[in-house]
């Protein structure tokens, strides 16, 4: 029985073109202190899905159909893992498996047991929701199950407008015809961007590497940071850069030396209205390009990208990201789905993308460090990048997930750039 139907923007469908070609799922994960009581988790997800108006989706008319499971639950309970098993190979497994039962709902959650600790986690069709969608059904979820006698109704709506009419011209001083000039500007600068060695079909597949900085690291860096004009944020695109140019197999063009790196950007703030409390996608884009010499110095990398952000901001990141998105949407109409990863890897040639998140605040830190010790994000590839960085901060410690094409990089090679992007985290906050 269907219960609401939530209209699509056009990221989401842009998103959902990209599922059909390979699996574009992301993950989330909590680890909790305390042994597991698996019925109760399992109940406690049973309600939160249905609390919150989740279950399986079918698209009609271009708006999202969800329908209540009711006695169909059971078929899709928890995934119950043993305690020895290996967290990143689930999370591996889970990013390249595609969801191809339409009975089964966009989110697979999956426990892990362990002796003091476990692993609660939620594998998810990523154009039915972002992060923050994600974190409102484990906050209802962890309600639940922490507190099920006082667990609050929180409810959530569901969005009706679309992207310009979220993000239009009001916020920022870019209009729909300099958006448009953006986007043909942007794609003019990609020509002389490095594009990434590619493997064909077989580029697809992706797998899971986590890191975890020392205590006190994200301190440092705020510090640091704010120290020299710049967030966080640009601090951790600068490092990202300087590993894939450190690391990353690329072709070679005499024309083509400069490095883009992607930046994931959440737009809820920028909408006319709020949507704290609206399940749904509301991602942007925005991107950063390197020179050799930003490359082979620091201070001046770090200072090119912050400066790029600002002139984001200052344009207004919510409007260019829409003109991105419809451009992208018209002209991939043309290209069919076995040339799609080719098309990004032409056009946009990113060597990477950085999702950054900090959970200081929200629900999340109100349960943190007890009975919540840890909480990590996974975010997927897809055909813009090859490579995807989720970094999460929570308390005084940041979490690092790192997600890569099989094909282009050995397990050795990923290890070597993100201990390289480590090092250098950790060289700007002062704790080596």
């Amino acid at each position: 029985m269907p219960m609401h139907a939530a209209a699509m923007n056009v990221f989401q469908r842009l998103v959902r073109s990209w599922d059909a070609v390979y699996p574009y799922n992301a993950a989330q994960v909590l680890k909790l202190r305390g042994r597991a009581d698996v019925r109760a988790v399992n109940t406690a997800w049973q309600q939160a899905m249905a609390g919150l108006g989740l279950g399986p989706v079918r698209v009609v008319e271009g708006a999202a159909h969800y329908a209540q499971l009711n006695g169909q639950a059971d078929r899709f309970p928890v995934h119950i893992l043993p305690a020895d098993t290996c967290l990143e190979a689930v999370l591996t497994e889970g990013l390249n498996r595609p969801f191809d039962d339409p009975a089964e709902p966009p989110f697979r959650p999956f426990l892990i047991q362990g002796a003091d600790a476990f692993y609660f986690g939620v594998i998810y069709q990523h154009w039915v929701a972002d992060s923050v969608s994600i974190r409102l059904l484990l906050r209802e979820w962890c309600s639940r199950l922490l507190d099920a006698a006082n667990a609050p109704a929180f409810g959530v709506r569901h969005p009706a407008e679309g992207y310009w009419d979220l993000f239009g011209s009001r916020h920022g001083d870019l209009r729909i015809d300099q958006a448009a000039l953006g986007v043909f500007r942007s794609h003019m600068r990609f020509r002389r961007v490095l594009k990434v060695q590619t493997a064909g079909k077989s580029d697809y597949p992706v797998r899971i590497t986590m890191h975890t900085l020392p205590d006190g690291a994200i301190d440092g860096l705020r510090v640091q940071a704010r120290a020299q004009g710049a967030t966080v944020g640009d601090v951790l695109l600068a490092a990202i850069a300087e590993a894939c140019q450190r690391h990353l197999p690329v072709q070679r063009r005499p024309r083509r030396r400069d490095l883009a790196v992607g930046n994931i950007v959440d737009l809820r703030p920028h909408a006319h209205g709020r949507l704290e409390e609206t399940f749904g996608l509301f991602l942007g884009f925005a991107h950063v390009f390197c020179t050799p010499a930003d490359l082979r110095d620091w201070p001046r990398l770090l200072k090119s990208v912050a400066g790029q952000n600002r002139t984001h901001a200052r344009r207004g990141v919510a409007q260019s990201s829409a003109a991105w998105m419809i451009a992208a949407s018209a002209v991939q109409r043309l290209v069919p789905n076995d040339k799609l990863y080719h098309f990004y890897r032409k056009e946009i040639p990113l060597a990477a993308g950085l999702s950054n998140v900090n959970l200081n605040g929200t629900w999340v830190d109100a349960v943190h460090p007890g009975p919540l010790l840890e909480y990590r994000r996974i975010s997927p590839t897809g055909p813009m990048a090859p490579i995807a960085f989720s970094a999460t901060t929570l308390g005084s410690r940041l979490q690092l997930a790192m997600t890569y094409r099989q094909a282009l990089l050995t397990r050795e090679a990923a290890d070597a750039m993100a201990r390289s992007l480590i090092d250098r985290l950790c060289f700007v906050s002062g704790c080596q």
